[in-house]
């Protein structure tokens, strides 16, 4: 029996849109009705469905390279693999070591990005700002300039260098 966690690693491949007959009667994105035993698109990924010439269409677009992918910025991008790799049930050596580099990186990039802060600041209390005034922080006495990225922790400001130290 073969183990539905065997896989060699993660993958980043969406399962297509599938063609299947209605099991519900509804109205398509394009406003069509939709009866039971209609043939329809399914999409696991959103679990939406669209009527057959909705469907056909938007397959036949991804096919030619013609649909829009949606852009997200590189924070996101490591975020996200971080988790997904975080979420494997039996993380190889492999897995492990990309995790460390990833988070690495991320760590470079929290000096700067918000959002990268707070991906290391969860699940601690405090909130994570940027900076409209220039002030100290409280634990390394190094001054926070206007625009910087800092944590507003029980009426202290703290640097995100000492913020992911904790």
């Amino acid at each position: 029996m073969v183990s539905k966690f065997s896989r060699s690693g993660p993958t980043d491949v969406a399962p297509p849109a599938r063609l299947m007959q209605s099991l519900y009667s509804g109205n398509c994105k394009c406003s069509k009705r939709i009866q039971k035993g209609d043939q329809i698109w399914y999409d696991p990924v959103t679990k939406k469905v669209e009527c057959y010439s909705c469907g056909r269409s938007a397959k036949s677009e991804a096919a030619s390279g013609i649909s829009k992918v949606a852009d997200i910025d590189e924070t996101q991008a490591l975020i996200d693999r971080i988790n997904n790799l975080k979420r494997l049930p039996e993380r190889s050596a492999k897995a492990e070591s990309e995790i460390v580099t990833l988070t690495k990186r991320l760590k470079t990039i929290a000096k700067t990005n918000k959002n990268a802060l707070k991906y290391f600041r969860q699940g601690k209390e405090g909130s994570v700002f940027t900076a409209r005034y220039a002030s100290v922080c409280r634990k390394c006495r190094k001054v926070v300039e206007v625009g910087d990225t800092a944590i507003y922790i029980n009426s202290a400001i703290i640097c995100s260098k000492c913020g992911m130290s904790d």
